[in-house]
């Protein structure tokens, strides 16, 4: 006989006790997050707070019910309670906010991504909210009624769930809608376990959509240059770089930016980024009306390339991607490690128009952000070594840290604009960051905000860099959004199409 006993519940109890045990827990974590959304008159509004909760409650209830069968229930449990942990961690340490992109970014995560985001600070939640409630869902006993009988029971939870979710939501609808306006939908992608649950269906619903019926396909399109000329456009995307810590940009914390301060005829602009997820963002600098803009240059005949340290994802797919490979530092690959293939790129360039998409993907990502950069550009000291910022590092060792990756991109970035001078080939060169960061300021850290949810200045805020060997002109705005870069490049190669108007643009060739 086995030491540990098996300890037997109905399928009908189990679908109550376990979505309310996991809810109740993991909320309880990030209660006053949640709670600073619901003001009263006397403090909190405990009514329309407690509404709420058990709205999310009963509505994750019904979900759970609907899908936990004989075969699925467990393993069901089992993922819902360990991706719970993870949220309710990420949420507790880092402020941030879990929906169908904070999903999608974990999927295209890598291994050195994963490796940054343990730290020991992880222990107790794996321990408690996932290590335990696993170990105790496996000696559970789940009795099963007949088919039918079963099936009833389970209907009957979910008819009554969302009963009370509805009337929960309807009675207190103006409260909860004002909730959710001042927060901006904050209070939904709070909400554990029912963010992981609603982010994961919308990440399913993104990835069948190819293979559905109804999914639109990119539409048809022409494209034509209107006006043939001799130039190289360079458009480099950076990662996580934000404005404020560019010495250039008038940081006085320390010189971050040596290398771009040297050179003549840099223009400096106001770039605004306003989505902090690379996996959104770089739709906002490379996709418009669902064409992306290497397919447009292509379609018109201006020779394309992408060549990238992290990937673009599919906004490069009509001419593909060549990812950096014999890198140096010991087989590491940096984001310098592009400019070997921009090199050999313009050493076979003779004349007319050709354009060429950098993804300096490492840039300035977190959580360990020496991970990014070579040892020789630790300067900045005593730096922040560790994934859990918040507890242990000082605002000092973050910002040295932060501050060595603007330094690395000042080296990649003056480094390009120094190949492209040697080259002798007429260019214009566009840098810009994907998002910023935010470090620590008012409690957030890293990047990552749901639709919807502003930026914080810190993420919005991003570098956009200009340097041409041609005569220019560039439109003076306060504010220059990312995708005026797409019709910018359209029109710096005159071409013209039907699906774009080119009304963003903000750089015009002089003649000479």
């Amino acid at each position: 006989m086995s030491v540990y006993r098996k300890f037997r519940i109905s399928h009908t109890a189990f679908c109550i006790a376990y979505p309310a045990s996991l809810y109740i827990v993991c909320n309880a974590i990030n209660f006053e997050k949640l709670a600073k959304w619901f003001p009263g008159k006397d403090g909190l509004d405990y009514l329309s707070l407690s509404a709420y909760l058990l709205a999310g409650l009963c509505l994750f209830t019904a979900f759970f019910t609907l899908l936990a069968h004989r075969w699925t229930i467990k393993p069901l449990a089992i993922l819902l309670t360990v991706a719970s942990a993870a949220a309710t961690y990420f949420i507790s340490k880092y402020n941030v906010a879990v929906d169908g992109s904070m999903i999608q970014n974990v999927l295209h995560t890598d291994p050195t991504e994963v490796g940054q985001l343990i730290s020991l600070q992880m222990i107790p939640y794996a321990l408690f909210l996932a290590l335990v409630p696993v170990l105790l869902l496996l000696r559970v006993d789940i009795g099963f009624r007949p088919s039918g009988r079963y099936l009833l029971a389970s209907l009957a939870v979910v008819v009554i769930t969302i009963s009370v979710a509805v009337a929960c939501l309807y009675l207190n609808r103006n409260s909860i809608q004002r909730a959710g306006t001042i927060s901006n939908k904050y209070i939904v992608y709070l909400l554990v376990p029912v963010n992981v649950v609603s982010g994961t269906i919308g990440t399913a619903a993104h990835a069948l959509a190819p293979y559905l019926s109804f999914h639109r396909r990119p539409p048809e399109f022409s494209a034509t240059v209107t006006s043939p000329g001799n130039l190289v456009v360079v458009l480099a995307i950076g990662e996580s770089s934000r404005q404020k810590n560019f010495g250039i940009y008038g940081y006085e914390r320390q010189d971050t930016t040596p290398t771009l301060r040297e050179i003549e005829g840099l223009h400096t602009l106001n770039g605004i980024a306003s989505v902090a997820s690379t996996l959104y963002a770089l739709p906002k600098i490379l996709r418009m009306n669902r064409i992306t803009l290497p397919a447009i240059v292509a379609k018109a005949g201006v020779p394309t390339a992408c060549y990238v340290n992290y990937t673009l994802y599919d906004n490069c797919a009509t001419v593909g991607e060549t990812r950096v490979t014999h890198c140096g530092h010991g087989g590491h690959c940096y984001d310098e490690d592009v400019i070997p293939l921009l090199s050999a790129n313009l050493q076979a360039y003779r004349s007319g128009y050709s354009f060429v998409v950098l993804h300096l993907g490492g840039g300035s990502h977190g959580p360990i952000y020496r991970d990014r950069i070579p040892p020789e550009f630790q300067r900045f000291e005593p730096t922040c070594n560790d994934a859990d910022v918040a507890n242990k590092c000082t605002l000092d060792q973050l910002y040295n840290s932060y501050d060595n990756t603007i330094l690395y991109v000042d080296h990649v970035v003056g480094e390009i604009i120094h190949v492209l001078d040697g080259s002798g080939v007429p260019f214009v060169f566009l840098y810009l960051s994907d998002h910023g960061e935010s470090l620590m300021e008012n409690g957030v850290m890293f990047h990552g905000m749901p639709p919807g949810v502003p930026l914080p200045e810190e993420q919005a805020r991003v570098p956009l860099i200009v340097k041409a060997s041609v005569p220019i002109s560039i439109a003076d705005r306060a504010e220059y959004q990312q995708p005026d870069v797409f019709d910018t490049v359209l029109d710096l190669f005159s071409i013209s199409s039907e699906k774009f108007d080119r009304a963003g643009s903000f750089i015009n060739l002089q003649k000479r």
